[in-house]
């Protein structure tokens, strides 16, 4: 009868244990997942979003970035296609952001403000390597690709 009790002991110690490491091991998966909102789904739930911090991807729109002189203070606006969202960052830009690049900024949505203001900015960059002296059909091609993946 002793034998008994401890394999129960035993077999009920593995099914916690083992309990305890699938449950690390989910919400360790589940905590690093990173997820961003396009500029439209953004304005359509903006209300949703209000007080909390949200990731925004999209593309940097041809001729918005505009940098404060003699700071790192810089204005840009992210765009999906449809919607827009007018961005200020104060900071050190990664390497690969530009204009027309793919790019995900990270803050707290105010909602009233005109500005979303981004505490980090990460530069996206295009899944297709291509050569420098690709025709300019090839860079369309590339843009679309981007605007695809940030959709």
């Amino acid at each position: 009868m002793v034998e008994i009790d401890k394999r129960v002991l035993l077999s009920v110690t593995a099914v916690v244990v083992g309990g305890a490491l699938l449950t690390l091991l989910y919400t360790s998966f589940t905590d690093s997942l990173v997820y961003f909102h396009t500029p439209t789904e953004i304005w359509e739930k903006s209300t949703d979003f209000k007080g909390r911090k949200v990731r925004i991807g999209g593309m940097v729109q041809a001729g918005s970035l505009v940098r404060k002189a003699g700071t790192l203070e810089v204005n840009f606006t992210l765009t999906d296609g449809k919607g827009e969202v007018m961005t200020h960052y104060t900071g050190v830009l990664p390497d690969l952001f530009r204009e027309g690049q793919g790019a995900v900024v990270e803050g707290v949505w105010r909602g009233g403000s005109p500005y979303f203001d981004a505490t980090t900015v990460l530069a996206k960059h295009s899944e297709d390597y291509v050569p420098v002296s690709m025709s300019q059909e090839g860079l369309e091609r590339a843009r679309r690709s981007i605007l695809k993946s940030v959709q």
